[in-house]
């Protein structure tokens, strides 16, 4: 059985980076401007076009999943280059559309083959590793639904927790969750969030950027050396990349990559943001 795997750009892979995966890209509105993730629009792009808006005082961008024809269109093309099962992996329900988009773009289609849908109810590296591993369930000649089985499986060994300058960009656009109540009073503190349950959730309120950092490594070293850690950042690469050190120190060498998030999730924490995707051992 050819079984493609798709997956969408909230999940900071880029189109063309890997083979095997197909990464459908979310889209960025600036205004009137609209462009497709990772596509037209670059990640370095985006950031400075985000830090000159808030420099300037401009309209801040906003986010919508891909249309179902998107999603169709691409199935589609993946049915015609001879797949006979999708299994398709997206960023949490509850902080995006694109999973029911996606759903609707399969029943576009005529004489669909076997489909599966994961939710893996989190973001960021999170959703690529468990792309990931539905591609190597697959090429190691597992049926589609176990191939599927091995997206959720990771998915629910991931954590995903991160700190934001401001609660404005989260508030805007809706994507708060259980930690909402905090909008109101704590829009100026540094709060650290995670993604519980496919909602952000915040965990610890630590009131300096120093302080945020060091508890997003005690975090990710809280138990024991992970089987995968992805340091994202929204231009702070410096910051990034001084907690990618601490943390592979602590876990004997490990490679840390240092991520810049992609513009569909940068829109939503806003700069000077750092979190972290851990994939803890099963």
């Amino acid at each position: 059985m050819s079984i493609a795997i798709v997956t969408d750009s909230a999940s900071d892979l880029e189109q063309g980076e890997i083979d095997g995966i197909t990464v459908i890209p979310l889209h960025l509105h600036f205004g009137d401007e609209v462009f497709e993730d990772g596509v037209t629009l670059t990640k370095p792009d985006f950031w400075q076009r985000l830090n000159r808006v808030v420099d300037e005082g401009g309209t801040l961008p906003t986010t919508s999943q891909p249309a179902p024809g998107a999603f169709r269109d691409t199935y589609q093309q993946l049915i015609d280059d001879g797949a006979d099962g999708i299994i398709s992996i997206h960023i949490s329900g509850k902080l995006s559309g694109t999973l029911n988009s996606a759903r609707q773009g399969a029943s576009l289609l005529e004489d669909a083959p076997p489909f599966e849908f994961v939710d893996t109810e989190t973001a960021s590296m999170s959703v690529a590793w468990a792309a990931h591993a539905a591609l190597d369930a697959a090429r190691e000649g597992a049926g589609i639904e176990q191939a599927a089985e091995a997206a959720r499986e990771s998915a629910a060994r991931s954590q995903a927790v991160l700190f934001v300058e401001t609660l404005d960009y989260l508030q805007r656009g809706g994507r708060i969750g259980r930690a909402r109540h905090l909008a109101g009073r704590l829009l100026r503190m540094r709060p650290l969030l995670e993604v519980i349950d496919g909602e952000i959730v915040d965990v610890e309120k630590p009131r300096t950027r120093k302080k945020a950092l060091d508890r997003i490594y005690a975090q990710i070293v809280a138990q024991g050396a992970p089987e995968r850690v992805a340091i994202m950042h929204g231009g702070v690469e410096s910051d990034a990349r001084d907690l990618a050190d601490r943390v592979s120190a602590a876990c004997d060498g490990m490679n840390v990559p240092v991520v810049l998030s992609s513009p569909v999730i940068g829109a939503h924490v806003g700069p000077g943001t750092v979190g972290a995707s851990v994939l803890r051992r099963a």
